[in-house]
């Protein structure tokens, strides 16, 4: 029986990892924000050769990761060994940003209209196009168009990340694509164009890869929205019963503590929530598995790291028992990952990086017996004068 329920389990584990779809990134564009009046603003774009887009945006030093392709744009994680999970944030704005309202989203349409003029950014020529959104009655939203420069000759198509983020940031409206196409190079609002605005400051090749479910990960967040819609409208039922004074005055607040401590796990009552924990440490991982430490985005985190963790693979100390360096490389390279967990910008997925360091803590201790006399010695001097 219980050999079943391993291989239930192992079956299971490996389905799941292999729903997971491999993204290779092919360019990686970086836009800086020409703004002095608006907060520090960067955005980093990672394109495949297939229009599936990971974007980075930081707004005051504060990481965001959504991910667009052909379904749509979610907002994600990025967690270790370069897996992107499905974050949650996007119901969270949702619920914040909405008047906890459960219909439907009003709906408009990007209308773009090209202007005929166009400049030349990092020496390509992009056209200059106006973007507005019109609701189904047609009416035009007066005073906010925004003004484009799309190289619309490019393979690469990012208008699908421009909507994506537009929906993810204006609460209770769903954007429709334009039916533009191409490779944003520059955008403003119309009447400060020349003075506010994003413009593409470089491009690189990249080599970089995530994996990722995106349908589940839509599935699981729209599950998420539709249960905390669901309680939010059955609150109201039980409210309205109530006094209408006290209704007007306090229902909407009652229903929005209700529903989200019921079911939102960002609320107060979820704050101290973790996941039950599952004894798996001593699986077998990869001992070349990716470290957070040699992707770090700024020079600053080495400052809150032990010194050794810079180039720390240079230090390391060969072995007579050749596998020992491997295991050497992915406990000292985890722990140097577990002190970037204290910058709130972190992508170190803490349980996985913890397990690997039980795992390899274990290791050591167990094969100390088997070292020969100048292995052991070497070990144990290079652990001690860590600093």
């Amino acid at each position: 029986m219980k050999k079943f329920i391993l291989i239930c389990l192992l079956t299971s584990f490996i389905l799941g990892i292999a729903q997971e779809k491999k993204i290779s990134f092919a360019k990686e564009f970086n836009y800086q924000m020409i703004d002095k009046k608006a907060p520090m603003l960067s955005l980093k774009m990672f394109a495949s050769n297939n229009n599936e887009f990971l974007t980075k945006l930081n707004i005051k030093d504060v990481p965001m990761y959504y991910y667009t392709d052909a379904l749509g744009t979610t907002s994600v994680s990025l967690e270790m060994n370069s897996r992107l999970s499905g974050s949650g944030l996007g119901a969270l704005m949702y619920l914040g940003y909405s008047n906890y309202g459960y219909g439907e989203k009003e709906e408009y349409t990007l209308e773009a209209k090209k202007l005929g003029t166009k400049e030349t950014i990092l020496g390509t020529s992009c056209s200059h196009y106006l973007i507005n959104y019109r609701s189904k009655d047609g009416t035009k939203k007066e005073n906010e168009d925004l003004k484009l420069c799309i190289d619309d000759q490019s393979s690469i198509n990012n208008m699908s990340v421009f909507s994506g983020l537009l929906n993810q940031y204006l609460p209770g409206i769903k954007m429709k694509n334009s039916g533009l196409s191409g490779l944003i190079l520059k955008a403003g609002p119309e009447k400060t164009y020349d003075k506010e605005y994003f413009v593409l400051a470089s491009i690189k090749d990249s080599k970089d890869q995530v994996f990722f479910d995106h349908k589940k990960a839509m599935t699981d967040q729209q599950r998420k929205q539709d249960s905390i819609m669901i309680a939010y409208k059955k609150q109201e039922e039980k409210y309205a019963k109530n006094d209408s004074a006290y209704a007007a005055t306090d229902s909407t607040a009652v229903i929005a503590d209700s529903a989200t401590a019921a079911i939102d796990p960002y609320s107060d009552q979820a704050y101290y929530y973790i996941p039950d924990y599952t004894s798996d440490y001593k699986k077998n991982q990869d001992e070349d598995g990716s470290l957070a430490i040699t992707n770090i985005p700024s020079e600053t985190l080495w400052k809150g790291l032990p010194s050794h963790c810079k180039n720390f693979e240079k230090d390391l100390p060969s072995f007579d028992f050749k596998e020992l360096k491997g295991h050497i490389r992915n406990y000292v390279g985890q722990v140097c990952d577990m002190y970037l967990t204290q910058s709130s910008g972190h992508n170190v997925g803490i349980k996985l990086t913890l397990d690997e360091i039980r795992r390899e803590v274990l290791y050591l201790n167990t094969i100390q017996e088997t070292l020969n006399q100048s292995d052991k010695k070497k070990l144990n001097n290079y652990l001690k004068n860590l600093d």
